[in-house]
């Protein structure tokens, strides 16, 4: 089955940037006004953040331009988090946490304990993915989900109190992500899932374990939506590897529209009713109509025309085009896992369809596009953007070096 994944997740730059970008503040109890202190103070999809000291004082700095989510997180506090927008500036915030007043004892959450082995399977398949990278991530406190299949929707929801920690030994991350929530409608092929990832750096004193790493991340990067936005942005398509065309659904010229079709199957129907028996003409007329009523209404079509980013971002950052874009990655080829998805053995270019839902797309320096809830991909990226492809915002390729290489 073909899923749309609405993607949630932030995306940064490569730019050179100003090491004045600061933040700053204190952490407090918001009845008591006391600081808190050894909060977990972040941004949302970076290895970027601190820990409250002990008079609930945090201080971050030297980071680059762009739009973050500052995260703030505390056993027994609701979760924080704000936007904010750095350009040589500088925030001194104080932020108040209110106390989380649901006890975990007295929250009912659906869960289908019966069969949550099934439930987590499939949970897992869509969080983590599936390409090779998915193999050597892992979820290490998998009870903590609290999983639930909607037989009325055909749905799978899933739930998370505390994080989800996930260890990935094919990128080399430790991620504590916290869940919104997660959706996935096999109805109608929509996969949503919404969260706050935090990444640390796994060590490693072997330089072999380091190079794969490396390597492997860099893999990630390419071809990826983070890599597609800082090349959509910076008007640097073609030289990145993509190739951007218009993307449209026109109706089907095999197709009569539906309400003919209603009429004409309507109609043999019902002499077929009236004679009692099936006559070979009728039968082969309405097996003709029920044969058109099953061709797709609408069909793709793809302009010719290969377009850069200066075609939809203007002077400010902003992209002036509500749509379709079909992207094609033309420096790598699909992993093999893919196309058995969607019933095919050819391996081809990576492919992917974006769809942009407001007539403006505001792009930050980092990458960050706002809103995100403005932007679903389908085909190669709905596939291939999950947890165990997923980069920190400060990630920053380098080419990996062989032997022999000078």
């Amino acid at each position: 089955m073909k899923y749309t994944l609405v993607l949630i997740g932030l995306f940064f730059s490569i730019q050179t940037y100003s090491q004045r970008n600061t933040l700053s503040g204190i952490i407090t109890d918001s009845e008591t006004k006391e600081p808190i202190a050894f909060a977990n103070v972040f941004f949302a999809n970076t290895r970027i953040g601190v820990s409250s000291d002990a008079e609930g004082k945090f201080s971050l700095t030297g980071f680059a331009p762009g739009k973050y989510d500052l995260t703030v997180t505390f056993i027994g506090y609701n979760t924080y988090q704000q936007s904010l927008e750095f350009n040589d500036s500088e925030y001194k915030l104080t932020i108040s946490l209110t106390e989380n007043q649901i006890r975990l004892s007295e929250v009912v959450v659906k869960e289908d304990t019966t069969g949550w082995a099934r439930n987590f399977e499939i949970f897992k398949k869509h969080f983590l993915g599936e390409t090779k990278n998915s193999s050597q991530c892992k979820i290490l406190n998998p009870r903590d989900i609290h999983l639930f299949f909607d037989t009325k929707t055909n749905s799978l929801v899933a739930h998370a109190r505390v994080p989800i920690q996930i260890e990935n030994r094919a990128l080399g991350f430790a991620l504590d992500y916290y869940l919104h929530s997660f959706e996935i409608n096999f109805k109608s092929g929509m996969l949503i899932f919404l969260g706050v990832p935090a990444f640390k750096n796994m060590t490693t004193e072997k330089k072999s374990v380091q190079k794969q790493w490396d390597k492997e991340r860099l893999r990630a990067y390419n071809g990826s939506i983070t890599h597609f936005i800082r090349a959509f942005r910076s008007d640097s398509l073609i030289q990145n590897g993509f190739e951007v065309r218009k993307f449209f659904k026109v109706q089907n010229p095999e197709r009569p529209p539906q309400k003919f079709l209603n009429t004409k199957i309507k109609e043999l129907r019902s002499k077929q009713q009236e004679d009692g028996l099936i006559r070979i003409g009728r039968k082969d007329s309405l097996a003709y109509y029920l044969n058109l009523q099953s061709k797709p209404e609408l069909i793709d079509s793809v302009s010719t025309v290969v377009l850069s980013g200066a075609d939809f971002v203007n002077s400010e950052h902003e992209v002036k085009y509500k749509g379709m874009l079909k992207i094609d990655f033309r420096r790598e080829k699909e992993e093999a896992g893919y196309p058995q998805t969607v019933g095919r053995t050819v391996i081809k270019w990576q492919t992917s369809i974006m769809h942009i839902l407001a007539p403006t797309l505001k792009l930050y320096e980092n990458g960050y596009y706002d809103d995100i809830r403005d932007v679903l991909v389908e085909n190669y990226w709905a596939w291939s953007e999950k947890m165990a492809d997923m980069l920190p915002y400060d990630y920053k390729p380098t080419p990996v070096k062989n032997k022999g290489d000078k």
